[in-house]
């Protein structure tokens, strides 16, 4: 949980970023960035100023906040982070208020949970391995945490699963605030785009039986549980940003996300999304079948051994 100390510096620093007097120079900078980006086409860049005008307060707000705080080098190499204020992210169906709100609280959080410096890198890309698994064929599974360009409208991080370097599995979230608690909202799972079926059917059975987006989903919960979160909220299929009525015809959701969440047993919450419960519901293994046990002994102890690492390796402040 952030500690006092945390939450005034977050104050003081939001009141700062308020402040009027900056938003010209801030507005300054963002114009002249995305105006001056050479990989961007004249297209974009007159939306860019079209979307501004129409939002002027909550866009003003935003490269208020980009101007002034460790995500000012980011946008400097992710030019996207100036635009995320004007496109969909984690669900649909809230408003450019309730998005601007959303991005300032993750990182935010992201930079009192894991530090400004760590934080920072995390905004550059960089990887933070947080678990490292042997597979039942001695293949290395790997654990991370990184800021993934292909599913930065899905969540602020995300949470990916390798092998050998090649991203198999891939869960985005972000932290936000709730009644003064650290909540999580997951926006999307993919799985690799290449050989997709081969490669997870290989996996699951490397991994003793474990699917590996429920491997992730009890990763994310480990995280949740060290950082004190009080709930996770995961996307339906209905508010997925990609239902949204400007990527309807350029974008495809193949995953069920709700089948997904209710077998992780997820409750339909009344925006249509579901909670997913902190902790899994385990059977005692004298409830398994008897020619399975072996096999169910041997996920418990890579579940334990996933939790323990994450547990040592997440550098919550």
């Amino acid at each position: 949980m952030l500690s006092p100390a945390s939450k005034l510096l977050e104050e003081d620093s939001a009141k700062k970023h308020e402040l009027p007097g900056t938003w010209l120079a801030s507005l300054r900078w963002a114009c002249h960035l995305r105006l001056a980006d050479d990989n961007s086409k004249l297209k974009s860049k007159c939306l860019f100023l079209l979307r501004s005008g129409l939002r002027p307060r909550a866009s003003l707000t935003w490269f208020n906040y980009l101007h002034q705080s460790y995500l000012r080098k980011a946008a400097h190499t992710d030019i996207a982070l100036l635009d995320a204020i004007h496109r969909p992210f984690f669900d649909r169906q809230i408003d450019t208020r309730s998005r601007l709100d959303l991005l300032k609280n993750h990182f935010q959080l992201s930079g009192s949970l894991f530090g400004k410096n760590l934080a920072q890198q995390l905004a550059h890309g960089t990887e933070l391995d947080i678990a490292t698994l042997q597979g039942k064929n001695q293949e290395e599974f790997r654990l991370c945490l990184f800021r993934a360009c292909d599913f930065k409208r899905e969540g602020g991080l995300t949470l990916g699963l390798f092998l050998d370097n090649c991203l198999l599995q891939s869960l985005s979230f972000s932290f936000d605030r709730s009644q003064h608690r650290i909540v999580m909202r997951v926006g999307g799972i993919q799985a690799c785009k290449h050989n997709a079926r081969e490669l997870i059917r290989n996996c699951t059975k490397s991994l003793h039986g474990i699917q590996p987006r429920l491997l992730l989903i009890e990763a994310l919960r480990c995280i949740a549980r060290e950082i004190n979160c009080a709930s996770i909220e995961c996307i339906a299929k209905k508010n997925h940003i990609y239902q949204s009525w400007r990527y309807r015809f350029s974008k495809c959701i193949r995953a069920d996300y709700d089948s997904l969440w209710q077998s992780a047993g997820g409750r339909q919450h009344s925006n249509g999304n579901f909670l997913l419960p902190l902790a899994a519901e385990e059977k005692p293994l004298s409830e398994r079948p008897a020619n399975k046990r072996s096999e169910y002994r041997a996920r418990d102890e890579l579940t334990r051994i996933m939790r323990e690492s994450i547990a040592r390796s997440l550098p919550v402040m």
